[in-house]
């Protein structure tokens, strides 16, 4: 979960009350009970199967519509790397200790608060297992670390959308529903753990498929967007704000500091001369929320370059539909071929014009396009680093 607030004090505030009420839910749902936890492993209640399976559902199913209509960027969740020898025998631990325990972690502490022993024995044990790890870190990590095998994720390694994943994953828990429900009824002799009606059951998992259908045609604003962005009439009709390059190289002069620019083209021709204090970024950048505070900053404007003007263009619009204001984004006319040779690279043709304005802005750039040169070699790109995934510690609820 990521912040809600940009006051820290209010987020661990918020945080707290989430954890009552999901401690209350816990609760509710009866995984204070260790006979009911481990019932998942002996087949007589599948209670912990039907929750976790709904919540992590209805989890991907939220996710997948509010990322199609852009109420959420799915860039900002927070993906666990995968670390594959680490997952296995940490999997294979809390296996073990959820059947010889009878909860896991956050259950455990839940039943706690409502004064079971053998869930507090099971705290104190998670807690010496914890200071056995830290002093022995050195020794675990090389396995705690091994294997790195990045964020995959299984709609992309099975090469499918993730709308299509979704709506088999809904069948795929209605189906288990329906087997594990005959699983309880074969243990329990005719009965099952399940208190649901069955013509409500029936009534929910009409419903479930009809959104698993609906999902399979959503996918996340990025995709769309980007796959629009591929068409060559990505854009057509829309406005777009444009500056010429003596513009700029007047404001260069007069040491304007409102412009901030990002830079489209390739990593070498960026690092060998830019405009001053550009980013470097790609289209697909856009969606990142650092880019997000580029581009949205006070009383700034956002020129957007590449070699040519047409990416610059296509950029533009993008970031229009991806919700930067319109009126701070300009493109530069002509691109930084242009600017080089109207301002970096200028020469004066052998009949100079007799109209006065085009007489001045030429005068003007052979005058002061050295000076535009020099400022471009004495600025330093602007880096805007993406944070890379760090090991963090996971858990169950």
């Amino acid at each position: 979960m990521g912040p809600i607030f940009p006051e820290q004090n209010l987020n661990l505030m918020f945080a707290l009350i989430i954890g009552f009420f999901f401690g209350y839910i816990l609760e509710s749902a009866g995984f204070s009970s260790s006979k009911k936890l481990v019932g998942v492993f002996y087949g007589y209640d599948f209670t912990v199967w039907r929750v976790f399976f709904t919540a992590a559902v209805t989890g991907m199913v939220g996710i997948l519509f509010l990322g199609h209509f852009g109420l959420l960027n799915l860039d900002t969740i927070y993906i666990n790397p995968t670390y594959l020898w680490s997952i296995i025998v940490g999997g294979v631990i809390m296996g073990a200790g959820f059947i010889i325990g009878g909860y896991c972690p956050g259950t455990s502490v839940c039943a706690v608060f409502i004064g079971k022993l053998d869930a507090l024995f099971l705290v104190l044990g998670v807690a010496f297992g914890i200071f056995i790890f830290i002093i022995g870190f050195p020794m675990f990590e090389g396995l705690y670390k091994g294997s790195y095998l990045g964020t995959p994720q299984l709609f992309d390694s099975m090469n499918i959308s993730m709308g299509l994943f979704t709506f088999i994953i809904i069948l795929f828990a209605l189906f288990s529903f329906w087997g594990i429900a005959k699983i309880e009824s074969i243990v329990n002799k005719g009965k099952t753990a399940d208190p649901t009606p069955k013509h409500i059951f029936i009534k929910m998992s009409v419903l479930a498929v009809i959104i698993g259908v609906i999902s399979i045609f959503l996918s996340p604003q990025k995709t769309s967007l980007l796959n629009e962005f591929a068409k060559p009439d990505f854009g057509k009709d829309v406005h777009i704000n444009y500056i010429t390059s003596d513009e700029i190289a007047v404001r260069l002069i007069k040491g304007d500091k409102t412009m901030q620019f990002v830079d489209l083209r390739g990593k070498d021709e960026f690092k060998k001369l830019a405009l001053p204090y550009a980013i470097n970024a790609k289209p697909s950048d856009l969606f990142y929320m650092r880019m997000k505070n580029i581009f949205n900053a006070y009383n700034k404007i956002t020129i957007i370059y590449g070699n040519d003007e047409k990416i610059g263009i296509k950029t533009a619009v993008l970031a229009q539909k991806v919700g930067y204001e319109p009126q701070n984004i300009f493109v530069l006319k002509g691109g930084f071929l242009t600017f080089s040779k109207n301002i970096l690279n200028f020469k004066m043709p052998s009949v100079i014009p007799t109209n006065s304005i085009v007489k001045d802005t030429y005068l003007f750039r052979k005058e002061f396009g050295q000076q535009v040169y020099q400022i471009l070699k004495n600025s330093k790109p602007r880096k805007v680093v993406i944070p890379k995934s760090k090991r963090t510690l996971g858990g169950c609820g």
